[in-house]
């Protein structure tokens, strides 16, 4: 049983990338949508052809892929939207990401931006019900690849600057609020935010690059978006409660879909204990130990990752951020997959930890998930590492794997190590998992990347979810 390329383009907003998206295939504008009794079902998909749009009673979880780090998009049965992360490192083309400059393209082309890439998709299968916002914006931990990356010489990649109150201006202030279009605030200033859930001040327990002057800016540029967020669009910010099932709910018909829910599972470090909504504060040590051993510890912000379950009748999964169990030789409590691991079970279908790259998705955590089905999101050359695949692959060897893209560089490593990348279900795209109403059975689809048409490469299922 089961538990729970010209630089001079990559300046292009995202308000002028959609500006003429308005396509036979865009979502209905609200007040003009189709009552879904009318429509085809939504899983009656045709390979070549443009993915339909969610229905009412499906669970829809997209992963978004720009080649820039991670973008999960939520649509639940009744309509309520959740955004989990915006992807914002420095595109590999521009090579200014050290020894992370052997990366993926950037997709559809380094022309556009990661955030433009993520505004796209959202506003052509966003439900009519959405409004035109995004109900939860997620922020898994603060990375760059994750929130929005900081650069001093931002202007390289077009991430136009603005003043505290939403104005274009030169060159940023960070001191007096200013922040720029990357990440999570260029999708936020074209698609307004209800609430966001995050682990709250990164002080709370601060890791190691907390205190470095870049991590410092980039959590920076975070807070400033979110106060003009606030002050400008009534976005709410909250920390995310461990343990709970009340905190991310549907907001426009729960009481149709009463057997979905999402559980949170840990974040900065703390983790729920598996009863009621108990939660271990004490795994890692508080935020003063962690301050004042900062440089001696090197402790990685990816354990502080927040981990939730995504419920619904039969179907369950799991994302887990970067979570990874790297340095535990020398601190135990560095593997923070070992205690998320003796609060889960059995899932159809994860979020592959820390883009399934060395030191993560351990056996403890594999073992008690075994994933039926796994999406990594790629964007270096070091991802999907073989020795984590051979974990996943150990803890069921059925698994389907889907990568967002796989660099050429990579797919020698692999197969030295025994691990054929032709065996993936995908090594690109966009990826799709559509559940349908109740739980019983999902399928899975792959996009183009290419463009954004969004239409179908390839689509599989349907697979049945047990209980």
């Amino acid at each position: 049983m089961k538990k729970l390329p010209t630089l001079i383009t990559l300046a292009f907003t995202a308000a002028a990338l959609c500006g003429g998206c308005e396509e036979p295939n865009t979502p209905p504008t609200p007040g003009g949508k189709t009552e879904p009794e009318t429509l085809d079902p939504p899983i009656d998909v045709k390979v070549g052809e443009v993915l339909p749009a969610w229905q009412d009673g499906y669970l829809d979880i997209h992963s978004i892929n720009g080649g820039r780090g991670e973008a999960f998009y939520y649509i639940f049965p009744d309509g309520t939207t959740m955004l989990c992360d915006a992807a914002g490192a420095p595109p590999t083309e521009l090579h200014d990401y050290g020894s992370d400059s052997q990366g993926v393209p950037s997709k559809p082309s380094v022309s556009v931006s990661n955030g433009a890439v993520i505004i796209n998709y959202i506003k052509h299968f966003a439900p009519s019900v959405a409004n035109g916002r995004l109900d939860y914006f997620m922020t898994s931990h603060y990375h760059g690849d994750h929130i929005g990356a900081w650069r001093d010489n931002y202007a390289t990649y077009g991430w136009t600057p603005f003043d505290k109150e939403g104005n274009k201006v030169s060159s940023i202030n960070l001191s007096a609020g200013g922040f720029y279009l990357n990440g999570l605030a260029e999708v936020g200033l074209s698609i307004p935010i209800d609430k966001v859930l995050d682990r709250g001040d990164w002080s709370s327990r601060p890791s190691a690059d907390y205190y470095d002057n870049g991590g410092k800016k980039r959590y920076q540029l975070y807070v400033n978006y979110l106060d003009y967020a606030a002050r400008k669009q009534g976005t709410v910010r909250e920390t995310l409660q461990i343990g709970h099932d009340d905190q991310i709910v549907m907001k426009h018909a729960p009481s149709k879909y009463t057997t979905f829910f999402i559980r949170t599972i840990a974040s900065g470090g703390d983790i729920w204990t598996g009863n009621g909504t108990s939660v271990n504060t004490a795994y890692v040590p508080s935020a003063a130990e962690c301050a004042a051993n900062h440089s001696a510890w090197s402790i990685n912000e990816n354990i502080f990752s927040n981990v939730f379950m995504v419920k619904y009748g039969n179907f369950d999964f799991f994302s887990g951020g970067d979570i990874q169990y790297s340095g535990r030789s020398s601190q135990g409590w560095k593997d923070i997959e070992k205690p998320i691991s003796e609060v889960v079970r059995k899932v159809e279908g994860m979020k592959a930890c820390h883009h399934s790259t060395a030191n993560t998705n351990s056996d403890n955590l594999l073992n008690k998930l075994k994933p039926d089905f796994y999406i990594a999101g790629v964007w270096r050359d070091v991802q999907p590492n073989p020795e984590t695949l051979q974990r996943v692959y150990n803890a069921n060897a059925n698994v389907r794997v889907f990568t967002t893209n796989l660099a050429d560089s990579n797919i020698k490593t692999l197969k030295d190590k025994g691990i054929d990348p032709s065996k993936f279900n995908a090594t690109g795209g966009h990826i799709v998992i559509r559940v349908i109403p109740g739980g019983a059975k999902y399928y899975i689809y792959v996009l183009n990347d290419n463009n954004m048409e969004y239409k179908v490469k390839a689509k599989f299922g349907p697979y049945s979810s047990f209980i």
